[in-house]
């Protein structure tokens, strides 16, 4: 009986042109029914004519139908097609048994005949085990779930506490290192400051003893052309009485006090300066070594995750 009706099943709801059971189907104005893929293929090769006809009562229609799912038989075709499912397709028997030995739904007589021997249960004990399996494994998963949206929570508040730790160290940083620029700004300052006071100090002092001496050579030159002069008087008396009072040299500039170092002036402060360039650089380099350090040691500590697949869960 089940044959007969599987068979009755096929041909009610099945389509002329691929033979198939339907599948989306659509009913055109004929009354005829095709899946919807079927005819819209058929209509494409009848658009030169622009004629469309039925496949099988060759009616034709002018303009093209617009064609619509006809939802009243979907709904029947689709329990047809569960149906012919569950048919054995040896015997036309309806499967209602079990083999766990080869893992397939059977129907009565294949338990007997090519699954004889077998571990055979009904498929509704078989179904009873599974749902079983089916809640434990389910209960499972729900269990990982809480624990995942736990781990998640705390993974987001991680987050939140790193951000947050991240932002103020930047932040302290920031102000410590504009400490630093700072004290360095106002120590560069300063000996700008000092080098030009001794530049000053040391260029007015210069240049005061210039003027001393540029007033010497004025009084040497001076001196120098009365000598001439007198020494160009024929009177010999005259010569005589203003000799003494020419003759005599003004006290001259000590010539040993001017000391000069060629090209040294302020190289000891460059010196200096570079020096302390020196010991801060090799400073920064060891310190930001421990910081670089210390900043790949900065982890958040987790416990390695247990790979597992979903398989693994259900078993």
């Amino acid at each position: 009986m089940a044959q007969k009706g599987v068979q009755l099943d096929q041909e009610t709801f099945s389509c002329s042109i691929c033979l198939d059971l339907l599948k989306d189907p659509v009913t055109i104005p004929c009354g005829h029914s095709y899946c919807m893929n079927c005819i819209k293929s058929f209509w494409d090769e009848e658009d030169e004519k622009e004629i469309h006809s039925c496949p099988q009562c060759r009616q034709t229609f002018t303009p093209r139908p617009v064609l619509m799912k006809n939802t009243m038989l979907t709904d029947l075709v689709d329990p047809s097609k569960k149906l012919q499912e569950n048919i054995c397709s040896h015997h036309d028997e309806v499967m209602k048994m079990f083999c766990r030995t080869d893992q397939q739904c059977i129907c009565y007589l294949c338990s007997v005949d090519e699954h004889k021997g077998h571990d055979t249960v009904s498929a509704a004990a078989e179904r009873t085990e599974r749902q079983r399996e089916l809640e434990l494994s389910r209960l499972k998963i729900q269990q990982r779930i809480q624990d995942r949206e736990k781990d998640v929570k705390e993974l987001q508040q991680e987050v939140e506490a790193i951000n947050r730790s991240a932002d103020k160290t930047v932040e302290d940083s920031e102000k410590m290192f504009t400490e630093l620029i700072r004290l360095m700004e106002k120590r560069r300052s300063d000996v700008k400051q000092q080098i030009r006071s001794q530049q000053k100090t040391e260029v007015s002092r210069v240049k005061e003893l210039q003027e001393k001496l540029q007033q010497e050579i004025t009084e040497l030159k001076r001196k120098d052309a009365e000598l001439k002069q007198l020494s160009h008087t024929e009177d010999h008396n005259q010569f005589l009485h203003n000799y003494p009072s020419l003759s005599q040299l003004s006290e001259s500039t000590d010539s040993s006090s001017i000391k000069i170092r060629p090209l040294r002036y302020f190289e000891d402060v460059t010196a200096a300066v570079s020096e302390l360039r020196d010991k801060l650089q090799d400073i920064l380099t060891e310190k930001w070594t421990n910081i670089s350090l210390t900043l790949t040691e900065v982890d958040v500590l987790l416990s390695q995750p247990k790979h597992s697949t979903y398989m693994s869960v259900i078993v």
